[in-house]
């Protein structure tokens, strides 16, 4: 009896100790994970995604290559979960701004998602750095090609939602007589699209840190009614109190 009361003594420290080993180990891990993603976006930034090969992405993230392989199946792999760190969906930031704007008004949601949008350019280095690498140094040759399809997926969540956003302005019968919902939707994906292309391409001379909320406030009055466009310049004088509303 007392053997046996001694062993299970012994094997609470050793329970303990394997914990604590296997919790080192998934932080190691999980760490191993990041510095590789870190290395695999500097270099195809600076190669491309096709001239990238994942011996160079090693010897910058001090790894080998059978560290990369147990964390991502191939290229694809990488790139996808490059995209998917730093990517976040607009229904989802929709949801997170819906809780900050009484009643959900649909056109300050659309306001609010174009600006938090291009502000991210200016102040998130990450998500700067992969937006260049999926629009600019991805060579895409073919359908289903998987910068393609990531560009493809992330397009068709961003058009959905601001469709339905759209008609929600239409319905409270609030968008311009002259514009369809999907007029009103494609006018908002191609400024986004445009000032994209712009700062990621052309960075030394188009500012991406910059007040962008005057640039999407004018874009959206061309959308609306005359009295939508009062309440929002109502609005945008609120949330800034240092600028004036121009009657």
């Amino acid at each position: 009896m007392y053997v046996t009361e001694f062993s299970g003594m012994l094997s609470i420290p050793a329970r303990a100790n394997d914990q604590a080993m296997a919790r080192r180990t998934k932080n190691e891990s999980a760490q191993t994970r990041e510095t590789i993603l870190d290395a695999a976006e500097i270099e195809m930034q600076a190669r491309g995604v096709s001239q990238t090969s994942l011996d160079r992405i090693a010897r910058r993230a001090q790894v080998t290559r059978g560290a990369i392989y147990w964390h991502f199946s191939d290229k694809r792999a990488l790139l996808e979960a490059m995209v998917s760190r730093t990517h976040l969906p607009l229904r989802d930031l929709r949801q997170c701004l819906s809780q900050h704007i009484p009643g959900n008004e649909p056109l300050w949601l659309v306001r609010e998602m174009m600006r938090h949008g291009l502000e991210r350019l200016g102040h998130d280095a990450r998500h700067r750095r992969v937006c260049h690498i999926v629009m600019h140094r991805c060579e895409v040759t073919d359908h289903g090609h998987p910068a393609d399809e990531l560009m493809r997926a992330m397009f068709e969540d961003a058009r959905d939602v601001l469709l339905s956003l759209c008609n929600e302005i239409d319905q409270l019968g609030h968008l311009h007589p002259q514009l369809s919902v999907r007029d009103a939707t494609d006018v908002v994906m191609a400024f986004m699209a445009g000032h994209y292309e712009c700062v990621l391409r052309h960075p030394e001379t188009y500012a991406a840190d910059r007040d962008w909320a005057p640039l999407v406030d004018a874009a959206l009055r061309g959308l609306i009614d005359e009295a939508a466009s009062a309440t929002l310049q109502r609005h945008a004088a609120m949330a800034r109190p240092d600028t004036a509303i121009v009657e």
